[in-house]
């Protein structure tokens, strides 16, 4: 992870309020947080000429954006999606722990439904999805607005997405 990220630094001046997108790319990301995971699964596609492969993530690499991730394992070629790693900070924004969890188990089922279209996008695609908006389908934490990134990590025989890995960063002054 490049060092001049500085991961804690939240909607400096120069950001201002940003405005909402719904299905954007990686290069619509402009947050600390996001811009660390975007960067990293860059350099990891660049050594691997493509799409890199989970086997070459070293999780040690994103440990100052470690409580904002969460992994996702692919289950039955995008049936579902077990969640492997739920950082602390999502627990706190969201108000459950996740670790564990599949997503066709989440409530309510408008977020279930969204994320596993969204999930299987990526799947189809082997491309990075982003979206900055205000929190939808939790009751309890509608006030809260995040920007997101999902990147897509092959298996082994690069030939299916094996894991989708999630950076959040929360309460952004939207439009």
């Amino acid at each position: 992870m490049p060092e001049d990220i500085d991961i804690e630094q939240r909607n400096s001046p120069m950001q201002g309020t940003l405005p909402p997108y719904d299905s954007g790319t990686m290069d619509d990301c402009c947050l600390p947080a996001t811009v660390a995971v975007r960067e990293y699964w860059q350099s990891r596609f660049a050594d691997a000429g493509g799409v890199p492969r989970y086997c070459d993530v070293d999780l040690m690499d994103l440990y100052k954006v470690a409580h904002l991730l969460t992994i996702k394992d692919v289950v039955d070629a995008g049936d579902d999606f077990l969640i492997r790693y739920w950082g602390s900070e999502l627990s706190r924004a969201l108000g459950f722990e996740g670790t564990g969890m599949c997503i066709g188990e989440l409530e309510p089922e408008p977020m279930r439904k969204n994320l596993i279209e969204r999930y299987r996008r990526i799947c189809a695609t082997k491309a990075p999805e982003s979206r900055r908006a205000k929190i939808e389908h939790l009751a309890h934490r509608k006030f809260a607005t995040y920007e997101v990134l999902h990147v897509p990590w092959l298996n082994e025989q690069r030939d299916g997405v094996s894991q989708i890995m999630t950076v959040y960063e929360f309460n952004i002054d939207l439009e």
